[in-house]
């Protein structure tokens, strides 16, 4: 009986216009007939062939056949289900060690993101066939997945592939051996290559040619990511050298919304509120929507005293973005002391979008206790220990120098808002 289904089936598919819908037919009806588990194996396999892949494994589970897992496992891998795939590859291989199943059970473990079980995996593969080079390939990427980077080196030096010298650059790189890293990426004359070459620089101190490589790099792809991560390493340290790069950066591509925002960062960040005012109006010519250019004028129009000039930029941004907790704390600040339900609503819609910042709380509980409300200073302390149960201080610790301050008989002249 097996004789006649493997050559009727070969008969379908050397004269067949569609081989398997014939295939398929005959087998179903002969299932009427006798249900064997070869009849059933033969009709899921053909149905995999068909690309109709839940009803072969709907026959295949019906067959004992000994490569009936391995067939569910490639309908499930077809339908990108790689957890069933992975089982029943899983089953098969624990009465044959296939290589073709292996591979697509290591290709499962990898899509899933399962490093070490796909490492384990490549490793059975190469035990059949030590030269397997496409496992070599992918067990590169692997061991690199799961920080490995020795081993991830180990391979790339084995196979001596000038396709992988990007690899190896990035794997020295985290490696921290920057020197033999540049030593690697010094002859590509690629993006990624000069973006490597500009941290590895960095990293040795190296700013100069750090720099030139960061520019290299957004010559050849024109994507300046890599000099806007330069300008924000600089940011919080050296804002002159980042406002330098920025502006260069300006110069190569005048108008890009993100060069203008971290140059706003910048000077924003060191007070220097006019030049931000420029700055941030250039950016709203560029997109009158740019929330940052909203802020930006907001936090400049503060540092300069003028409160209704902030307050009507933080407005024009909350109708942008209605969710930027920055814009409410900033709305709440500019508000207070002059409008302390202003300052109240505006900070709880910042600790309604962000009820994990610590900070928010706290200011709205202390301010409460300076306007003597300690009811409700209470009920925000509670709603903060709900969001913060590690929060160190007892309401007590939290409110006592303002309570003190209250209750002496020199507040007026040490008050943060009535005295000196």
């Amino acid at each position: 009986m097996t004789t006649e289904i493997t050559k009727i089936l070969n008969g379908f598919k050397k004269f067949s216009e569609n081989p398997y819908s014939d295939a398929i037919k005959f087998l179903k009806d002969y299932i009427e007939v006798e249900p064997t588990d070869e009849a059933h194996f033969e009709l899921g396999k053909a149905l995999f062939l068909n690309d109709e892949y839940d009803e072969s494994i709907k026959y295949l589970n019906l067959s004992n056949h000994p490569k009936s897992d391995a067939y569910i496992g490639l309908d499930f891998y077809r339908k990108e289900d790689f957890l069933n795939a992975i089982r029943h590859f899983n089953e098969f291989l624990k009465r044959d060690e296939n290589e073709t199943v292996l591979s697509y059970l290591m290709i499962s473990y990898e899509n899933t993101r399962d490093w070490r079980n796909a490492v384990l995996t490549g490793e059975r593969l190469l035990e059949i066939r030590p030269e397997n080079e496409s496992v070599k390939l992918r067990m590169v990427d692997y061991h690199y997945s799961l920080r490995e980077y020795e081993k991830s080196l180990a391979y790339i030096n084995e196979l001596e592939s000038r396709k992988l010298r990007c690899k190896k650059g990035l794997v020295l790189f985290r490696l921290e051996q920057y020197d033999e890293a540049i030593k690697t990426l010094e002859s590509l004359k690629t993006a990624e290559a000069y973006s490597l070459m500009a941290k590895s620089y960095l990293k040795l101190n190296k700013h100069a040619k750090a720099l030139s490589c960061a520019f290299k790099s957004y010559k050849s792809s024109r994507d300046p990511e890599i000099i806007l991560e330069f300008s924000d390493i600089y940011l919080d340290s050296d804002y002159k050298r980042a406002i330098h790069i920025l502006k260069r950066l300006l110069d190569e591509n005048p108008g890009d919304e993100r060069v203008l925002e971290r140059i706003c960062r910048a000077y924003i960040g060191n007070f220097e509120a006019g030049i931000a005012i420029t700055y941030a109006e250039d950016l709203l010519k560029v997109n009158e929507t740019n929330v940052t250019a909203y802020l930006t004028l907001a936090e400049a129009y503060q540092y300069l005293d003028n409160g209704m000039k902030s307050l009507e930029y933080i407005e024009k941004g909350l109708e942008l973005n209605s969710e930027s907790v920055e814009l409410w704390v900033m709305k709440a600040w500019t508000l207070y002391p002059f409008d302390f339900e202003g300052f109240r609503k505006s900070l709880e819609r910042a600790i309604a979008l962000d009820p994990n910042n610590t900070e928010n709380h706290v200011t709205l509980i202390r301010e409460c206790v300076w306007e003597r409300e300690m009811g409700s200073a209470s009920r925000y302390y509670k709603r903060l220990m709900l969001y913060n149960p590690t929060f160190s201080k007892t309401f007590d610790e939290l409110t006592k120098d303002i309570i003190d301050c209250l209750n002496s008989t020199n507040y007026l002249a040490w008050c943060p808002y009535c005295g000196i």
